[in-house]
C-alpha cells in the first residue's frame, strides 16, 4: 500500500507539472505493464472525494441515490481506456496509448480534487451560490482543457488530432451517461 501511495504522490506532481506546463513530468509515471495495472488504483484515492461530492450534491437537492453515482464513476473508468484504445488506433498513436491510460488515471485525481475542494467549501457555507455556480461553470472547460493536455503530452500527436483523440473517450462517457439516465426515467404508459 506504501509503495501505491508513493506512486500516487509523485503522478500527481508530475501530473501538476503536465497542467501547469512545466517540463520534466515524464519520469513521474510507471509505464510499464505493471504500471498502467496500479494507474486504475488512482480510483481509491477519489473514492472519498466523490463521496463528499455526492453528500453536498444531496444537501443541495440532488436526486442520485449512492449506487448510481458510483455506477457511473465507475462506468466511466471503465469507458476511458476501451474508447481511448478506439482513439489511439484510428490516430495511429498505439505507441502512446498505455502512456496515456496512466497518465489520465493519475491526473484526473487533480479534476475530483476541483470539484471535493469547491463542493466542501459550499456545503461548509463559506462559499456564496454566485461564487459556486462559476465553479460549476468553469469546471467542464477545465475538463476539456485537461484531457486535452493529457493526450496532448501522452500520445505526441498534433494539437487539433490530440484534441479529437480526447474528444473522443470524453464523449464516449456523456454519452453512456446521458444513456444511463435516460433508462432511469422510464416512461409512464398512457392512460395508467
Amino acid at each position: 500500500m506504501m509503495r501505491l501511495v508513493a506512486e500516487a504522490w509523485v503522478a500527481l506532481g508530475a501530473s501538476w507539472r503536465i497542467f501547469t506546463f512545466r517540463p520534466d513530468w515524464q519520469s513521474g509515471f510507471d509505464v510499464s505493464m505493471g504500471g498502467f495495472w496500479r494507474s486504475f488504483a488512482a480510483i481509491l484515492f477519489a473514492v472519498p472525494m466523490i463521496a463528499m461530492i455526492h453528500v453536498a450534491g444531496q444537501a443541495v437537492g440532488r436526486e442520485l441515490s449512492w449506487a448510481d453515482e458510483f455506477l457511473i464513476q465507475g462506468l466511466s473508468w471503465v469507458l476511458f481506456p476501451i474508447s481511448a484504445a478506439l482513439a489511439a488506433q484510428v490516430t495511429s498513436a498505439r505507441a502512446g496509448f498505455v502512456r496515456w491510460i496512466v497518465v489520465h488515471n493519475w491526473a484526473v485525481l487533480w479534476l475530483y480534487a476541483y470539484l471535493f475542494v469547491f463542493w466542501t467549501v459550499f456545503t461548509a457555507g463559506l462559499l456564496p451560490v454566485e461564487l459556486m455556480r462559476v465553479a460549476l461553470f468553469v469546471y467542464p472547460y477545465l475538463r476539456v482543457l485537461a484531457h486535452w493536455r493529457i493526450a496532448y503530452v501522452s500520445l505526441g500527436l498534433p494539437t487539433i488530432t490530440s484534441a479529437l483523440a480526447a474528444a473522443v473517450p470524453v464523449l464516449a462517457i456523456e454519452i453512456a451517461v446521458a444513456v444511463y439516465f435516460a433508462t432511469l426515467i422510464a416512461p409512464q404508459a398512457p392512460g395508467g
